[in-house]
């Protein structure tokens, strides 16, 4: 079978992520690298976890996410290997991403197939929706509470400026690959910034804002520094390197070092009840350590009451 021209031709060649090389390797590793670590930071996952009442609740969640994930993550070996077998003249054209709509109809060529096909089709747009309702929530959130004083009608305006914004640059900048461009640098921009802030926050007490501050300027700059090369570099000549196109091994790193480094330089400005969050932030709920955040807001019933 005739692929593209510089694709690979063998199953042994596919199989083999050096096959251009040690930059083949590394950028390989450095996308599930990114792909691993940045799940866990993306605001639309993140924002999930605002409905849950309690911690019991969140980490049933988590669990529940995690399960999920590591479905999902099954899915796009399978379904390469199953259109590697069904739709191998995609390897002509080059437009291997149309497997997806394709694969139904090819496995069960009646009507069968078709409505498959339907429900992948229609299971896509709901990712779509349900991706993109999430990151308008957060970034919505973020505006109408740092920049808005924070009341319901700021964040539905919020809501609407956010999602005029997202639409007007969609229709204004040039169409890209998302798979490799827009995705990749997503996980690991939040790789390199929520992924360390939230492990360290979480299971280190000697994490400061001000080493928080510098780990997510580092890392996040890192990151954006690195696509803003490899795209200079695409329009004069391909000169960056390719570990610029996906990160992760250096920006995560980078990022953990100087949370870890500058937190113990500024060790002074640790919470003084540090020791009396991580408690309430471990211990199991029935210890009672973790009051309902309403009740920390508002205060008990009974205190209303009297």
């Amino acid at each position: 079978m005739p692929v593209v021209e510089g694709s690979p031709a063998s199953n042994a060649q596919w199989l083999d992520p050096r096959g251009r090389g040690l930059s083949g390797l590394l950028e390989t590793y450095s996308l599930i690298f990114a792909t691993f670590l940045g799940t866990m930071g993306l605001p639309h996952v993140l924002v999930r976890f605002y409905t849950n009442p309690d911690g019991r609740a969140a980490r049933r969640t988590a669990l529940h996410v995690l399960y999920l994930l590591g479905l999902f993550y099954l899915f796009p070996t399978v379904l390469g290997v199953i259109s590697r077998q069904y739709l191998p003249e995609l390897l002509v054209t080059g437009k291997t991403d149309a497997a997806v709509l394709l694969l139904p109809h090819m496995m069960v060529p009646s009507l069968g197939g078709k409505i498959l096909g339907a429900i992948v089709a229609a299971g896509a747009f709901a990712a779509f929706l349900s991706t993109s309702s999430g990151l308008v929530v957060s970034v919505a959130g973020v505006v109408s509470t740092d920049i808005l004083p924070g009341k319901v009608r700021d964040f539905r305006w919020a809501t609407l400026l956010t999602g005029a914004v997202a639409i007007g640059l969609a229709l204004l900048l040039p169409r890209g690959d998302a798979s490799l461009t827009v995705v990749a640098m997503s996980f690991t921009l939040a790789a390199s910034t929520f992924c360390p802030l939230l492990l360290l926050g979480i299971w280190w007490r000697g994490l400061t804002w001000v080493g928080a501050m510098a780990g997510l300027i580092v890392g996040g700059g890192l990151v954006i520094g690195s696509q803003v090369l490899t795209v200079i570099s695409s329009y004069t000549g391909d000169w960056a390197p390719p570990i610029t196109a996906q990160p992760a091994l250096l920006t995560v790193p980078a990022a953990f070092a100087t949370m870890v480094v500058i937190s113990k330089l500024t060790a002074r400005r640790s919470p003084e009840d540090v020791n009396q969050i991580l408690l309430r932030l471990h211990a199991p709920d029935p210890l009672g350590f973790m009051r309902d955040r309403d009740v920390q807001r508002f205060g008990s019933g009974e205190k209303a009451d009297a």
